[in-house]
C-alpha cells in the first residue's frame, strides 16, 4: 500500500506535544480484563497497567493469548461479553469484523485514531492496527557458520538440504502457519484463490527439516536459545528479542520480498466499561505506548506521530521494504480457515 512508503520516516518523525492527561478523578477503580498478544505483553504491563492507574484509576487485568484463541472467546461471549479490549492478528480480527463482534470506535475518545494512517485501520471505525512488522528469515548465525551453510537469503532456503530438521514452523492455530502456505503458494505461481494445493504439496516437501511446530510465537526465543532450530520464517521482531536475550540471532529479507502483517485491537459490542476501554485503546496507540512497545518489545510504531531514537530505528525494516511486502489474503483465510487448518494438521503437521 502507497501509504507503508513512509513508514521508516515515522519512526523518526517529530513528536507531538504529550498526548495524555491526567484525569483528577479517584473515585473506586473499574476493572478492564483484556487480552493481549504474549509478545508485547511485558511493554504493556510495564508502560499500559500503571499508565491506566494512574490516568484514570482503572485496574487492567491482562491475558495473553494466540489470536484463534482471542477470538474464540469473543464468539463464545458474544451475548455477554467479559473481555472488555483484545488484540488479534489481522485475518482474526477481521474474521471477527465479519462476524459483527466489534463496537466502533468514538473518535472523541479515540483521538489518536487520527494519527494513524487509512492503511492500517478499519475504514468503519471497528478496529485499528497496534503494531505492524515483517515476516522474514530469522536465523541462528553462529550455527549456520559453523555447518558451513551461506547466510539464508532465499524464502525457499528453508527446503534447503542443510536445515534437515533444523527450522520451525508454525501450527495453525498460529496465523504465521496461514502467511507461510499462503506466501508459498504465491511464490510458486499458484493463487490463493484458487487452491492451495501447489503449496500444500510443497510444504509436504518441508517435512524432514521441520525439528517442531511452534504455538506462540515466544517460543521461537527458547528454541535459539536451546539450539534446537537454526531458521524460521516469523515476524523480524523475533530476531530482535532474541539478539537483546544475547543471541547470535539476525534477520534477513527474503530475494523475494518479505511479508507484511499487523496486529489490531478492537473492542467488542456490549463491552463492560465501554468508556474506560477507549481510553485504554487510546493510551495503547498514543506515541508514548507506541515508542515504548519498539524499545521494550521490538514492534514495529503505525501512530505517525512516534519518534524513535536512531539507534532504535535501526532494528527495523526499510520504508522501502515496508512498501514493497507482499499481503497476507486474510479474505482466503478467512472463508477456508477450518479446512485449511484441518488440512495443515492432517497432510503437514502429522
Amino acid at each position: 500500500m502507497v501509504s507503508r512508503r513512509r513508514f521508516g520516516r515515522w519512526m523518526l518523525g517529530a513528536c507531538a506535544a504529550p498526548t495524555l492527561a491526567a484525569s483528577p478523578a479517584r473515585a473506586q477503580a473499574k476493572r478492564l480484563s483484556v487480552v493481549v498478544s504474549a509478545v508485547y505483553k511485558r511493554s504493556f504491563d510495564r508502560f499500559i497497567v500503571p499508565k491506566m492507574k494512574e490516568l484514570y484509576n482503572v485496574d487492567v487485568a491482562a491475558s495473553a493469548l494466540l489470536s484463534s484463541e482471542a477470538l474464540a472467546r469473543s464468539i463464545a461471549q458474544r451475548a455477554s461479553p467479559q473481555i472488555s479490549l483484545l488484540t488479534l492478528d489481522q485475518g482474526p480480527w477481521l474474521q471477527g469484523k465479519d462476524l459483527g463482534l466489534w463496537a466502533k470506535f468514538d473518535e472523541a475518545i479515540v483521538g489518536n485514531l487520527a494519527d494513524i494512517p487509512v492503511a492500517y485501520k478499519d475504514p468503519d471505525g471497528r478496529g485499528s492496527s497496534l503494531f505492524s512488522n515483517l515476516t522474514v528469515l530469522v536465523y541462528d548465525a553462529d550455527a549456520v557458520k559453523a555447518a558451513g551453510l551461506p547466510a539464508p537469503a532465499s524464502f525457499f532456503d528453508l527446503w534447503a538440504p542443510g536445515y534437515r530438521n533444523r527450522i520451525s514452523i508454525p501450527q495453525f492455530t498460529n496465523t504465521y502457519a496461514f502467511a507461510t502456505l499462503a506466501r508459498t503458494t504465491s511464490l510458486l505461481g499458484g493463487d490463493p484463490k484458487t487452491s492451495f494445493d501447489i503449496g500444500f504439496a510443497k510444504m509436504k516437501e518441508l517435512k524432514p527439516n521441520v525439528r517442531t511446530f511452534m504455538g506462540p510465537l515466544g517460543q521461537v526465543i527458547q528454541m535459539f536459545q536451546q539450539k534446537e532450530i537454526w531458521l524460521a520464517f516469523v515476524p523480524h521482531f523475533s530476531a530482535i528479542q532474541s539478539a537483546a536475550n544475547g543471541l547470535p540471532v539476525r534477520w534477513a529479507e527474503p530475494s523475494e520480498g518479505a511479508v507484511a502483517t499487523s496486529h489490531y485491537l478492537a473492542i467488542p459490542e456490549n463491552a463492560p466499561n465501554r468508556d474506560e476501554a477507549q481510553k485504554l485503546a487510546n493510551l495503547m496507540l498514543s506515541p508514548e505506548n507506541q515508542k515504548f512497545m519498539a524499545e521494550t518489545d521490538s514492534m514495529g510504531p503505525v501512530n505517525t506521530r512516534t519518534r524513535l531514537d536512531p539507534a532504535i530505528a535501526g532494528n527495523f525494516p526499510s520504508a522501502d521494504a515496508v512498501a514493497k511486502a507482499a499481503q497476507v489474503p486474510w479474505a482466503e483465510y478467512n472463508k477456508h480457515r477450518v479446512a485449511l487448518a484441518e488440512r495443515w494438521q492432517r497432510e503437514i503437521q502429522q
